[in-house]
């Protein structure tokens, strides 16, 4: 039997065009050897259904074959490895903020430094010996005052730049604004913004897979938002055979292939519960209105978001912002009202019994602080006259109580206060606060650390995506000369096949 007309034509046609989609594609994937989030791309060729040759024969039957066709162009892709990348890189960003939250702590408290609150106390303390031994001389009063207002300073400048900071975390209610304007608000606009961009590709690949299309660029697209979202949030993905995927956060749909059902919002906590000073802020679906960061349940647990929910908060299992601020606030308290208490029962230069206190409370001072740091102040009549402090004890054995200008017991029981133990610190100032900080710099190593390891599973985990989706050029350079001689060699048949056709053509 004579083959049909053309076969040989057929044949070449069809390997050029699968070497022609071959080249494409090797072309592709060196353009985009450097294109975050792209992944290889492999043509699937495939041998054409063979052509039965009409025989009456059983021994001379047989088959021939149609050349190569092309059955899809797939991604170099592993679903375990990316669901591996994703944990890890909520994780790591979760770490990463709180070391660097907590770094910035460090830096505000800069100790040791001459204008540490350690530096601080201790100055104060040394001033009130000094008092001691000259309490007639006006200057070592007016010293001692000076000391209590730079003490009182120093406190209040850092609990402020701690209150800042938090307030650029989670926002603070005394400045309302800030909630809008917060970290932790931007984080969630990003989330918000990337599902939806997630929901167009998801409706866009859909429709393209219906068709019988693979639409891999557009999945390399959605992936990489993926994996930026996974840095930001926990996230649990969910996929389909035709390209949809579902995601949810914290246990709630996010995103049910074409259709983006919630999306996340940070709100003021109104309290009473949890209470707004442990957590400023809320963050809660927009639809069904599930705060995810109330302790209540539905919780978001890893990622930056958490990083910042964490630092802003008052967790008491973990150091942050807020818990710092409050150790500085029973550390004052204390010293403040220790103090006052000797102030209050001694006697001033001129003999009074119980003169004003030294440090006194002021609602008019960064109002609407919750705590007692952000309104003490030295009181303005023993600024203005140092004569008030009560350097002298009320001594029984003298006359109306009174040993005189020279005595200076009241001082020294004032500065001897440093060494003395107290029970709402079960310890004394200096071991107090040495230990505040102590805490503070080991919970910053561990944040370290822990990013350090954290950051190195990620690169780990990035590096085995990479060996199997990312574009080696030597690799590829190879495909495309392949593909260029395979080209070349059916333009050669093709040429060949003409000129027998011609030829027979002229014969007849």
């Amino acid at each position: 039997m004579i083959t049909p007309g053309f076969f040989g034509l057929f044949n070449a046609q069809r390997g050029l065009i699968a070497a022609q989609i071959a080249l494409n594609t090797v072309g592709h994937n060196i353009s985009n050897a450097n294109t975050p989030g792209y992944s290889r791309q492999r043509v699937d060729i495939s041998q054409a259904p063979s052509y039965a040759l009409p025989t009456n024969f059983q021994d001379t039957a047989n088959q021939l074959g149609q050349g190569p066709t092309v059955l899809q162009i797939t991604r170099s892709k592993d679903a375990y490895l990316d669901g591996q990348y994703r944990l890890a890189n909520a994780k790591l960003g979760m770490n990463s903020t709180g070391r660097d939250a907590l770094g910035q702590v460090e830096g505000i408290i800069s100790e040791p430094t001459p204008d540490s609150l350690n530096n601080t106390l201790q100055t104060f303390f040394d001033s009130a010996q000094e008092m001691s031994l000259h309490p007639e001389s006006t200057a070592t009063r007016t010293s001692f005052v000076q000391q209590a207002l730079d003490m009182v300073s120093i406190f209040q400048l850092q609990a402020n730049q701690f209150s800042d900071l938090r307030k650029n975390l989670v926002g603070d209610p005394v400045d309302t604004s800030s909630f809008a304007t917060s970290q932790l608000a931007v984080t969630v606009s990003d989330i918000n913004s990337k599902l939806s961009a997630i929901t167009d590709l998801n409706n866009s690949i859909v429709s393209i897979m219906a068709t019988g299309a693979k639409p891999n660029d557009l999945m390399d697209q959605r992936d990489k938002l993926l994996d930026d979202l996974s840095s930001l949030v926990d996230m649990n993905v969910k996929n389909y055979d035709n390209g949809q995927i579902d995601l949810s956060i914290g246990g709630i749909t996010m995103i049910q292939g074409g259709h983006q059902i919630e999306s996340l919002e940070v709100i003021q906590n109104p309290g009473p519960a949890p209470v707004p000073d442990d957590v400023p802020s809320l963050v809660r679906t927009v639809t069904g209105q599930v705060v995810l960061n109330d302790g209540a349940g539905q919780e978001i647990t890893s990622g930056k978001l958490k990083g910042i929910i964490d630092m802003g908060g008052n967790d008491p299992n973990i150091t942050t912002i807020r818990s710092i601020l409050g150790k500085l606030d029973t550390l004052l308290n204390e010293v403040v009202t220790q103090v006052n208490t000797l102030q209050t029962a001694g006697r001033d230069e001129n003999g009074n019994l119980s003169p004003p206190a030294i440090f006194q409370q002021n609602a008019a001072l960064n109002p609407g602080q919750p705590l007692n740091i952000f309104h003490w102040e030295v009181t303005p009549g023993i600024v203005t006259d140092p004569s008030q402090v009560a350097a002298a004890i009320d001594d029984s054995t003298a006359p109306s109580g009174f040993a005189g200008v020279g005595d200076g017991r009241n001082a020294t029981a004032m500065a001897q206060l440093r060494d003395q133990t107290f029970a709402a610190l079960g310890t004394n100032f200096t071991d107090y606060l040495t230990g505040s900080i102590s805490k503070l710099s080991v919970d910053s190593s561990t944040y370290q650390n822990a990013s350090k390891i954290q950051q190195n599973l990620t690169q780990s985990i990035d590096l085995q995506r990479q060996a199997m989706s990312g574009v080696n050029v030597d690799e590829e350079t190879i495909d495309l000369l392949r593909y260029q001689r395979a080209f070349e060699a059916t333009s050669k048949t093709i040429k060949t096949l003409d000129e027998v056709t011609q030829t027979i053509i002229n014969m007849l």
